[in-house]
């Protein structure tokens, strides 16, 4: 039988390493390999990895995304924010992270503050595991 509908306990997990340098700059990718293949001196860095899991997105996910992100005037006709679009599924979808040393579910005040570099890279994971369905 086929399922039609999104159950609670989908989920799904993305990975993905950070390296930070003597001066604070981070580096962000799904893994340490990838990150061996830019950074020349990866070895020196401090570098950990994390995961972050998310529910898959429902119909009802996806227009409240869209009536969150777009917007409509008479000045500037129709706008789109796509930065509110990724921080809107990363809150939407969260189930927990360990980005604080323990699997937890963040606030939407710690996804506001989190390095817009390692905001990038879950954001596109996200569209690669929904497919582009949820926005």
């Amino acid at each position: 039988m086929q399922n039609l509908f999104i159950q609670d306990n989908e989920e799904f997990t993305i990975k993905f390493t950070v390296a930070s340098d003597e001066n604070g700059f981070i580096f962000c990718d799904l893994d340490k390999e990838s990150l061996e293949a830019v950074i020349e001196n990866l070895d020196q860095m401090e570098v950990k990895d994390y995961n972050a899991t998310f529910r898959k997105p429902s119909f009802g996910d996806s227009v409240e995304l869209y009536d969150s992100i777009f917007s409509v005037n008479q000045q500037s006709g129709v706008s789109f924010n796509p930065l509110l679009a990724r921080y809107n599924k990363i809150v939407a979808l969260i189930k927990n992270w360990n980005l604080n040393g323990k699997e937890e579910k963040p606030s939407a005040e710690e996804i506001q503050t989190l390095h817009p570099i390692i905001a990038t890279v879950i954001g596109i994971q996200i569209d690669a595991e929904t497919g582009g369905i949820f926005g």
